[in-house]
């Protein structure tokens, strides 16, 4: 009989390597999802709160902070699509789809004042919702996307293990 563990380890959770069943994926991909809008609330509410005097103070290593765990949970958010997309029989490179949203926001954050001088602040949040809009259809796709049963190329079924 199967053990069923819910929620991947840090080994698997930064590994693109194996597989994991939908449960094990819903689960993970989708509390990753829930940190990073946590993250970019919470920095979005934080000068609010804050005087201008420690808004000013907290502004850079906050930007820096935030850019660090961003960077980490999108790549724990691949390597989960990665092991997701071997369950179901198919290559990690559709994973890469998660960096369509990402990787304008990181643009936008470290370029802001370049970005809006050049009149691309629109077009740059525009990429960065279809890039959002593509990691969502994927993360539903693999939420529901049964795993190929037995054995594959990328390993053995995580039911079995």
């Amino acid at each position: 009989m199967a053990k069923h563990h819910f929620l991947v380890g840090a080994n698997a959770m930064f590994s693109p390597r194996g597989r994991i069943n939908r449960l094990q994926f819903v689960l993970n991909f989708w509390a990753c999802q829930v940190l990073i809008f946590i993250i970019w609330f919470g920095v979005a509410i934080l000068p609010d709160a804050l005087s201008d005097e420690w808004a000013a103070r907290l502004d850079q290593p906050l930007n820096w902070l935030t850019m660090v765990l961003t960077v980490l949970l999108y790549f724990a958010l691949f390597c989960l699509c990665a092991t997701r997309l071997h369950d179901v029989g198919l290559p990690a490179w559709f994973g890469l789809i998660l960096f369509a949203g990402f990787i304008p926001g990181l643009i936008s954050s470290i370029g802001g004042d370049t970005i809006e001088a050049a009149g691309l602040t629109d077009m740059i949040n525009f990429v960065a919702f279809l890039g959002n809009l593509a990691v969502l259809v994927l993360g539903i796709a693999l939420s529901a996307w049964p795993g190929q049963p037995g054995d594959n190329l990328y390993g053995p079924s995580p039911d079995q293990t």
